[in-house]
């Protein structure tokens, strides 16, 4: 799973169709900060890093700006100004992107004149490459549209050489601990599919390019190269951003070169950019992580069999593997799957019979193509290999991003399986799909008789446990009550901490967060902004390793800021929330999923290793 704000994962990134943002005429803008006078128009705005040009009907550049290199307002936001733009002449606005030439266009032409001064806040425009043109979302008043003139001004884009620029962090920055956000700008260079021209980043002393294609959506090699150990995960964030996960406490260089399809790296002055900034080191925290597991795959999920073992998957590689009782790594697989893997794809989720000991059935949940879908299968253990494969659940929904996956086996001895809202949140509140949902199966996939709505004449809806949700990647049973808990990541805003009972609808897409709306369950806890949170788990009432003060309350991680964070329960049942706290404050970049050993210790997962949970 990769996380983002709205999701715990990836965004495809397409940079050859930009949209552009402009903002209203209060900000400040790139360019000249020139005065209005009584028979100019000034043009205000935040564009998605490009040139912008107005010109003449004699194709002379009347005033221009040019946002490479410019800090953002916002990300992916840079702020423009296009000052004494004169009233009365007839004017064309250009955006150039990429070496790539949008006119601005007012219905049918794009040939104008305005005929009153003033500021003028075009709104949000979009930049659409299907049609070659840029359009408002507020066209302008005051404007008198002119005979439209198709051509392309001479000498506009030749000469432009590409630039990159970096604008966050600032150089000389110190960043607090946990994903690290580089932000840039190209200008006149294509950041297409793989084949094409791309983007190279390298970090600290990396001699190998990592390379960033527009159209791919996640990086082509799954990890970035630092000190020659592929351990630090990397993901675009938005057309101009991306994010660097688990760098250590210390000094750090980003350098980003522009190439071409060949992988040359392009060699004019302003092709390449160097960042240095430090990473802080992290405040004490109550809890402490100490490495266990290394170079370890995206191990998503984890379960602890009753002889000791710990079974793990890995999302990218399809691989489910083991770990024996002495924390040592087997070295052949438990099983290899073939699986979907785009964006939030994969081996998602992983759990063990509860009769495990003597059936040895293990149960996973995957994502697979052709057609794309995601599935439940059950296989058989023997002599430490899978067996058997038995389809559970089948043909469930799947998309790109928002496939949930988590499953778990519930007290009742029923299993359960969490489903995102394969990116169409119409999906949560509607139950002839499983989209969205909290599934509810007996271990043949069946639907169990005392299921909510059983009695519902929708094959579908008889599985269905709750509704209501958006994307989730972590659930448990409270030791001591049995209550079912879930974390749940919001579109930005409004992460949630839900306590889930048969039947209850948690609002998405209506509400997010605490809305206190009557048809709706509220989450005990909500974060804004997004912090991702992933795993959840219970400590024991009669823990001997944490303190008392830890003894029933839920620790859930997040893969946003790395953080580990306590939720304390109170009253009779457990169900009142006291407060929370953050038990570890981060420094081993975005935490996935959490298992309670035999020894009585918290076990959780990265990116890329699995860590023991210890008080300070």
């Amino acid at each position: 799973m990769t996380f983002a704000p709205h999701s715990m994962f990836l965004r495809s990134l397409a940079l050859g169709t930009l949209v552009l943002m402009l903002s209203a005429c209060t900000e400040n803008g790139g360019g000249s900060s020139q005065a209005i006078s009584a028979n100019t128009v000034t043009v205000n705005g935040t564009v998605g890093g490009t040139r912008i040009v107005a010109m003449n009907d004699n194709d002379e550049i009347l005033v221009e700006d040019d946002t490479a290199g410019r800090p953002p307002s916002a990300p992916g936001r840079f702020p423009f100004t296009l000052a004494s733009v004169p009233v009365g002449s007839n004017l064309r606005l250009f955006f150039i992107s990429n070496g790539i030439l949008f006119p601005f266009y007012l219905g049918g032409t794009n040939v104008f004149t305005f005929n009153r001064a003033g500021p003028v806040n075009l709104g949000f425009v979009t930049m659409n490459t299907g049609t070659g043109r840029s359009t408002a979302e507020f066209p302008p008043v005051n404007v008198t549209p002119k005979p439209e003139n198709p051509n392309t001004p001479p000498g506009l884009i030749p000469g432009i050489a590409p630039t990159i620029g970096i604008t966050s962090p600032l150089a000389g920055a110190v960043v607090p601990v946990g994903p690290v956000t580089v932000s840039f700008v190209v200008q006149n260079h294509t950041i297409g599919n793989p084949g094409t021209s791309h983007l190279h980043f390298y970090l600290d002393t990396d001699a190998t390019a990592y390379h960033f294609y527009g159209g791919s959506g996640i990086n082509d090699n799954n990890g970035v190269l630092y000190n020659g150990v592929h351990t630090h995960f990397v993901h675009w964030k938005s057309t101009t951003t991306f994010d660097i996960f688990g760098l250590p406490s210390t000094a750090h260089t980003v350098r980003v070169v522009l190439a071409d399809q060949n992988h040359n790296e392009l060699s004019n002055s302003e092709a390449t950019k160097t960042l240095s900034f430090s990473v802080s080191q992290p405040p004490t925290g109550d809890l402490q992580l100490q490495s266990v597991i290394t170079g370890l795959n995206f191990p998503v999920g984890m379960a602890l069999a009753p002889d000791g073992r710990v079974f793990f998957n890995e999302r990218l590689t399809g691989k489910i593997r083991i770990i024996n009782p002495q924390w040592q790594l087997v070295p052949t697989q438990f099983c290899q799957i073939t699986i979907a893997t785009s964006g939030e794809q994969g081996l998602l989720g992983l759990t063990l019979d509860p009769d495990f000991a003597n059936n040895k059935f293990v149960y996973v949940y995957h994502s697979a193509s052709s057609p794309l879908r995601n599935r439940v299968v059950r296989y058989t253990e023997s002599s430490g290999s899978c067996t058997q494969e038995m389809v559970i659940l089948d043909n469930l929904p799947a998309s790109t991003n928002h496939n949930g996956g988590i499953i778990q086996f519930g007290p009742d001895g029923k299993l359960y399986v969490i489903i995102g809202d394969s990116e169409n949140s119409a999906n949560s509140q509607s139950l002839t799909t499983l989209a969205g949902k909290i599934l509810r199966v007996n271990p043949d996939g069946s639907a169990p008789a005392d299921n909510p709505f059983f009695s519902n004449a929708n094959a579908n809806a008889m599985k269905v446990f709750s509704l209501g949700h958006r994307n989730s990647y972590g659930f448990t049973f409270h030791g001591h009550t049995g209550h079912l808990w879930e974390t749940e990541n919001g579109p930005g805003d409004n992460d949630e901490i839900n306590r889930i009972i048969a039947g209850g609808n948690y609002g998405w897409p209506t509400v997010g967060g605490i809305a206190n709306n009557p048809n709706f369950r509220n989450p005990i806890l909500a974060y804004t902004p997004t912090i991702a949170p992933t795993g959840v788990i219970s400590i024991p009432e009669n823990s001997t390793v944490y303190p008392a003060a830890y003894h029933n309350n839920l620790l859930f991680t997040a893969w946003n800021d790395g953080r580990i964070r306590r939720v304390i329960l109170s009253g009779p049942d457990l169900t009142l929330l006291g407060t929370s706290s953050t038990a570890y404050t981060g420094g081993q970049g975005g935490l996935l999923s959490l298992m309670l050993g035999t020894d009585g210790f918290v076990y959780v997962s990265s990116a890329s290793a699995i860590f023991k949970v210890v008080p300070q």
